[in-house]
């Protein structure tokens, strides 16, 4: 081996499975032959990368090779085949994300939908309705593609199957591959009397309403994932996924702090010398009284346990902290200033 498979993706030897993979998805845009057509250096390149990644994303053979075992190279992918490495690594839309092995470019759209919440909806939970325009089965041929009363016809391209093999010359010699079918565009089926509401294609535009669960406790920015629910697919293909992203507005007398709700109380100076009771509001309505003892501090943090918004995926709930600030009067009458004097005077301070 001329090349340390480790410098030739450009990582550590003890880069984790995750950082390999990286490495290799990186270097395999750049060298790969349809992105460099005519050079033989790029074509060595992207052998090379390969080559490393399927040693070192393979932990058997990662090992064999740390320990400096010699490697047969010309058997190396002998049971697997190169665009099966690429599915791994690539999904279904390949190296460049084109959806070249069937099948998949067929089915639905994902769609993403914002949904604004108050925080009670957000600390209680709430079933919301979304609205969008999507793909939806045709109602006219029952998202078939087909005339009414006719069905869909195997492609003679591929047998019904979807997908064609056919052999082709690689960096890594003759390899058999499986193709989406041109003819049914992967489906497997053709339509020979096209469905006159959706001329054969399944399905048509329109507006979609779906009922989201938000479940008690989510807060700004989460989001739900409904399968299925997204935009239909061609002929009968499977739906794409609604994913609804949460936004929280915000409240007038409650801020969040995780499952905790802060709101925030004022009282005067007598009353945090004195001590006092006040009511403090409730998220979703209501009240509870709160005692605020003698000698109660700017700042301090009443705990009122259980008064707080739902945990996400717990059972309970979070508290109300009732954030206690004094207020200082910024006008006084002659008799308040003539009260407060003496005060000072009793305490041995220093006003003007």
């Amino acid at each position: 081996m001329s090349d340390d498979y480790y410098t030739l993706l450009g990582v550590g030897r003890d880069a984790s499975p995750g950082e390999i993979k990286k490495a290799f998805r990186r270097l395999a845009r750049e060298t790969h032959p349809d992105a460099n057509p005519g050079d033989p250096a790029a074509e060595e390149r992207f052998r090379r990368a390969a080559e490393a990644y399927e040693v070192l994303s393979d932990p058997a053979k990662r090992d064999r090779y740390d320990r400096g075992d010699a490697f047969d190279l010309a058997g190396l992918f002998q049971g697997v085949g190169i665009e099966d490495l690429f599915r791994s690594v690539f999904g279904e839309g390949g190296v460049f994300g084109g959806g070249g092995w069937g099948g998949s470019e067929s089915r639905g759209r994902d769609i993403r939908v914002s949904l604004a919440l108050d925080l009670e909806e957000a600390a209680f939970g709430a079933v919301k309705t979304v609205r969008f325009r999507a793909a939806a089965p045709c109602q006219e041929c029952s998202g078939s593609g087909a005339r009414p009363g006719t069905g869909p016809i195997a492609c003679g391209g591929c047998a019904g199957s979807g997908q064609v093999r056919a052999a082709r010359r690689s960096v890594f010699g003759s390899v058999m591959t499986l193709t989406a079918c041109r003819t049914c565009r992967g489906t497997g089926s053709l339509i020979a009397d096209p469905c006159g509401g959706c001329k054969g294609a399944g399905a048509a535009e329109e507006v979609k309403e779906v009922s989201v669960e938000v479940p008690r406790g989510v807060v700004d920015g989460n989001r739900i994932r409904l399968g299925g629910d997204g935009e239909a697919g061609l002929r009968g293909a499977p739906s794409g996924d609604l994913y609804v992203d949460l936004a929280v507005k915000p409240h007038e007398h409650f801020t969040r702090r995780g499952d905790d709700l802060v709101y925030e109380m004022e009282i005067g100076i007598a009353a945090a010398a004195l001590g006092t009771r006040a009511e403090a509001p409730l998220l979703g309505g209501g009240s509870e009284r709160v005692e605020i003892p003698a000698g109660t501090r700017h700042g301090e943090v009443i705990r009122l346990r259980g008064k707080g918004a739902g945990r996400l995926g717990r059972r309970g709930r979070g508290d109300l902290l009732v954030l206690v600030g004094i207020d200082v009067p910024s006008r006084l009458s002659r008799s308040e200033r003539d009260c407060l004097r003496r005060y000072a005077e009793m305490r041995g301070e220093d006003v003007l």
